[in-house]
């Protein structure tokens, strides 16, 4: 059965970690745009705001159907130690998620404060089993460490959950 790799990324930290571990899985990618198209800017004086208030913001796909993948990852920058409304919203529009298998991970440039928590809670909401956390700050920026972690949490755990 398929990984899905769900990924918000407006700087690209969170999408080379995304493609890394697609191409290395064999999984299959689905970036989230947030339609706010935030400049550098507006990122800091309206994107962390919403984040921090938990809002969910419109997004490009809609609808993410995961219904034929048996392990879903959910990346997210972090941004005032919290993931972004596109990934909020991401995890909302999952279609088919239910009795399967998750991982969060999360990109931060200081400290991740609840992000990839938070990003548990709303999975495990949406039926999904949590099996891992990741987080990648600068300390880890070539990534071998952190990937290598992923990687094998996607390994063992891709196939069907036998109850």
């Amino acid at each position: 059965m398929e990984t899905c790799i769900v990924y918000h990324s407006e700087t690209g930290n969170t999408r080379n970690v995304a493609e890394s571990l697609a191409s290395a899985a064999g999984a299959r990618l689905v970036p989230v745009k947030d339609c706010a198209c935030y400049t550098e800017a507006t990122l800091y004086r309206e994107g962390a705001p919403r984040a921090r208030n938990g809002e969910k913001a419109t997004i490009e796909p809609g609808e993410i159907d995961v219904s034929e993948c048996s392990m879903i990852v959910v990346g997210s920058p972090v941004w005032s130690w919290h993931p972004t409304p596109a990934i909020n919203a991401a995890i909302d529009a999952l279609r088919g998620c239910a009795g399967k298998r998750g991982i969060v991970f999360a990109t931060s440039g200081g400290k991740p404060g609840e992000t990839l928590e938070i990003m548990a809670r709303a999975l495990e909401k949406r039926g999904v089993q949590v099996i891992g956390r990741v987080l990648f700050t600068p300390e880890h920026r070539d990534g071998s460490e952190r990937h290598a972690e992923l990687l094998d949490l996607i390994r063992r755990f891709s196939g069907p959950i036998v109850a």
